[in-house]
């Protein structure tokens, strides 16, 4: 049923402790490749747009009005060293990405990811940077395929300044 569908929506939380901290709470479209999830802070305001499509991850700060590089996106959070946009995209159409986390690679970087599952899909990620002291939670309140919030599918606009790293 899943492998037919063409779009897919859901809601979820992300939540952050270490350097980095907060609780987003975010909305998102699959379609097909594309996955475009809009997230917002406690107070209900769009804070961030983050387009994944297999080779990419584009990253919109909507309060400070900037784009992140995949550079500074990879320097924040080195788990994307192991974890693919492809794979995101496979986490948030609700299967277990495909990669194998090498023991050595895993201890030399001390990241840790787990996944857990519902009886259909997945349902969170946990990552944990130890060197960096920094946790990802990803969990997933929400999933509905064949349908897509329209309003979300949109591209950053390139008068936004990119970040400096």
């Amino acid at each position: 049923m899943v492998e037919n569908q063409k779009v897919c929506r859901g809601k979820g939380t992300l939540l952050l402790k270490g350097p980095v901290s907060g609780k987003l709470s975010f909305y998102f479209t699959s379609t097909g490749e594309e996955v475009y999830i809009h997230f917002k802070d406690l107070l209900g305001r769009k804070t961030m747009l983050m387009i994944l499509t297999p080779n990419s991850i584009e990253v919109w700060d909507i309060i400070q009005n900037i784009r992140f590089s995949p550079e500074s996106i990879y320097l924040r959070f080195p788990f994307f060293e192991f974890v693919t946009p492809k794979d995101l995209i496979s986490i948030f159409w609700g299967y277990e990405p495909q990669f194998q986390l090498d023991n050595k690679i895993e201890k030399e970087s001390s990241i840790h990811i787990t996944f857990s599952s519902n009886e259909l899909t997945l349902d969170a990620v946990h990552i944990d940077m130890g060197t960096e002291k920094q946790t990802i939670d990803i969990t997933f309140d929400e999933r509905e395929y064949g349908s897509s919030y329209p309003h979300l599918i949109k591209s950053i606009p390139p008068s936004i300044p990119q970040a400096q790293l």
